[in-house]
């Protein structure tokens, strides 16, 4: 699905403030429904451009989270940042923020600050744990909140006896936080389109990690007693030296009431050539695996029974006696879900995500040639996609700052003292 139409956010314009990844993935998002979307990096660029690195400031990373964006410099640690953050905001209609509390109010870029300015503006403030809290100024990356949220318990494998759990990649709640946020930001801009009102927005890490976590992190007074038991029983098991994976397999045998089903009928298998992922959630698909594979059904749902270990032994060994290709196969022919376990070069050209557009190639001047994933829907009605590849360090700084409105010459001062950085008309 294509249209030349506008995009719902074209004209919308958009300052961001903030590097590495959640909350420059919303920008990105934004970005792919129109927005104007202006990068405001530090005079060593945002830590993306060190990542992966083709050329000074050029990285695979940085170009992968920030396609379709402007990049202008400002060294918020000047004095005359002020006036630079000031225009900014007085322009701008969502400002994304992704600084340590301490630093936001310290660098001139907080909510009340900006509301003075402007009142119209939403301001999205993303913090790592949350706004308030005892550790509301702690700074902190996804693999964290994998730990905190308790997504990680669920997640996270150790592969190996004795050895830490390790954690998971990609980054989940960063990039999950992407579309909340910029989830959010509709939700405002709606809002605002309605009252006049500008607001400000709250999100975190560890907020997402928790709404990804919503189907195991739960609370019920009726398992107060169970939980109990639970936490002494894996306390035992933490004595006896048992592994991590030994522990999480403990934990989800007593916990989730569908166990025996992902031991069984939602899964990755092992074939004679590779892997491949199959996912039944219902009687009549079970079913139709137990006939596709010639695998009688476990005679207990019990998935701690020696009888469903059996059954899981022999799916496993039955597996593993074909290739992928056949699999696959017969189990489309037999109507049970299931497809390739690609890694991710495969991923981008595997014919079903071509054939939906989910992969966009782009031509970056410095990086050359490069697949990245596109917009992950399509509207009838509006553009959504990625445009542009990511900026090249500075390339705008002065134009941005001349549609702000600064006159001419406090732009030269700005940039003869280095609160601003323009680089463009360096050459490659």
């Amino acid at each position: 699905m294509s249209t030349t139409q506008p995009g719902v956010l074209d004209g919308v314009r958009i300052v961001e403030f903030a590097q590495n990844a959640a909350i420059p993935h919303c920008g990105r998002l934004l970005a792919g429904l129109g927005a104007d979307v202006i990068k405001v990096e530090p005079p060593a660029g945002d830590a993306m451009r060190m990542i992966a690195p083709v050329t000074d400031r050029e990285s695979m990373a940085f170009a992968m989270i920030n396609p379709g964006k402007r990049s202008i410099v400002v060294d918020l640690t000047k004095p005359n940042s002020h006036a630079v953050i000031d225009a900014l905001f007085a322009w701008a209609e969502v400002a994304l923020v992704a600084f340590k509390p301490p630093d936001l109010v310290r660098y001139g870029i907080d909510w009340d600050h900006a509301r003075a300015i402007n009142p119209s503006l939403i301001h999205l403030t993303h913090t790592s744990l949350g706004p308030d809290g005892p550790d509301a100024d702690q700074g902190g990356y996804d693999v964290l909140v994998q730990g905190r949220s308790g997504l990680g318990w669920m997640m996270n494998r150790s592969g190996g006896m004795g050895m830490a759990p390790q954690p998971t990649r990609p980054a989940v709640n960063d990039f999950g936080t992407g579309f909340v946020a910029s989830f959010a930001v509709m939700a405002a801009l709606r809002h605002r389109d309605q009252t006049g009102e500008g607001q400000r927005i709250d999100t975190s890490l560890l907020g997402t990690a928790m709404s990804l976590a919503t189907p195991t992190s739960v609370s019920f007074e009726r398992q107060a007693d169970s939980i109990g038991e639970l936490d002494e029983e894996l306390a035992a098991l933490r004595l006896a030296g048992s592994s991590f994976d030994d522990q999480r397999t403990h934990y989800e045998q007593r916990v989730i009431p569908a166990a025996g089903a992902f031991r069984l009928y939602f899964r990755h298998y092992q074939t004679s050539d590779g892997l491949i992922s199959v996912a039944g959630m219902s009687p009549g698909l079970f079913a139709k695996l137990h006939k596709a594979t010639g695998i009688d059904p476990p005679p207990t749902k019990d998935a701690n029974a020696p009888e469903f270990q059996a059954t899981v032994q022999a799916m496993e060994d039955r597996f593993a006696s074909r290739t992928s290709a056949e699999w696959l196969a017969d189990l489309k022919l037999a109507g049970y879900p299931s497809g390739p376990y690609n890694m991710p070069h495969e991923a981008v050209v595997d014919p079903q995500v071509i054939a939906n557009d989910y992969v966009v190639e782009l031509n970056h001047p410095d990086i050359g040639r490069y697949v990245t994933s596109a917009m992950p829907f399509q509207m009838e009605k509006s553009r959504a996609e990625v445009r542009d590849t990511s900026p090249k360090f500075g390339a705008h700084t002065r134009q941005v700052m001349e549609e702000v409105g600064l006159p001419a010459d406090t732009i030269a001062m700005l940039i003869d003292d280095e609160t601003l950085i323009d680089e463009s008309t360096r050459e490659s």
